[in-house]
């Protein structure tokens, strides 16, 4: 899976959690630890939230790459802090970027274009935000 198609599930990933338990998401916390390998590993304030993003994607190196581009896109908005061998982040908001991206879905063919193209996860049809989070998270929706 390459680094935009974790970023588009992990940003789904969020979308959901904003949108079914956004006050919590102000105290949510990820830490990415460099690994003597020249990997990182990754740390977060609730158990369920590393498996869940582990379970987005295994490799923690590829969810931190995808958390970064999420930032830098400008479509989820947290603070960071580096310390030496690490960084960590407090706070997950979607911007109004992110949610016009995955809302954009409903927009058309110009809206499924947009996440495609940004994301590398195909948009077609008349899907809609729901059946595109269940189709992609299926495996942490079934668990829930």
């Amino acid at each position: 899976m390459t680094i935009k198609e974790t970023a588009g599930k992990i940003l789904l990933y969020f979308y959901q959690l904003q949108r079914t338990v956004p006050a919590s998401m102000t105290y949510r916390q990820l830490g990415f630890i460099d690994k003597t390998n020249g990997g990182v590993s990754l740390s977060t304030d609730k158990k369920w939230l590393t498996k869940d993003l582990l379970d987005i994607n295994p490799q923690p190196t590829d969810v931190f790459n995808a958390y970064v581009y999420l930032i830098d896109k400008g479509y989820i908005n947290t603070e960071g802090r580096a310390a030496s061998g690490k960084r960590i982040f407090v706070g997950i908001r979607v911007t109004g970027s992110g949610i016009d991206i995955v809302e954009g879905i409903e927009r058309g063919k110009e809206g499924q274009h947009d996440f495609t193209t940004v994301f590398n996860i195909t948009v077609t049809g008349h899907t809609k935000v729901e059946s595109l989070i269940k189709e992609n998270l299926s495996n942490l929706l079934e668990e829930s």
